[in-house]
C-alpha cells in the first residue's frame, strides 16, 4: 500500500523538503537501515510518499536548518486506519516482533 503524508509551504532557505522513510533492517545496538520514499511537490506544499505494509515502522520529518533542535523526526507504525505515532523503544519492539 501506498502511506501519504502532506505537508503545507514552507520557507525552503530555512527547511529542507519533506521526506519518509521505511526500517528495513535493524541490528542490535545499531541504528535502523531505512530506504527512502519521494517528496511530490514545491515550497508551496505536497506530500511525502512511500510503499509500506501494516506492521511497517515508518519515519518522515522535515531539517530545520537554522534550529538543528527543532528538526522533526518523529517515528510512526503502519495501521489498518493510517500511521499510528510511536517511540523509538516501540519502534524497535514492534520491527523486532514482525520480523520473528
Amino acid at each position: 500500500m501506498e502511506v501519504r503524508v502532506d505537508y503545507n509551504s514552507y520557507n525552503s532557505r530555512r527547511f529542507s523538503k519533506p521526506w519518509i522513510s521505511k526500517v528495513v533492517y535493524w541490528q542490535e545496538g545499531g541504528k535502523p537501515q531505512i530506504v527512502f520514499g519521494s517528496y511530490i511537490g514545491d515550497d508551496m506544499g505536497g506530500y511525502v510518499s512511500i510503499s509500506a505494509e501494516i506492521g511497517d515502522i515508518i519515519r518522515h520529518g522535515q531539517k530545520d536548518n537554522r534550529q538543528p533542535k527543532n528538526n522533526i523526526y518523529d517515528w510512526f507504525m503502519v495501521a489498518n486506519n493510517g500511521l499510528a505515532k510511536i517511540d523509538v523503544r516501540e519502534a524497535r519492539d514492534i520491527f523486532l516482533r514482525k520480523q520473528n
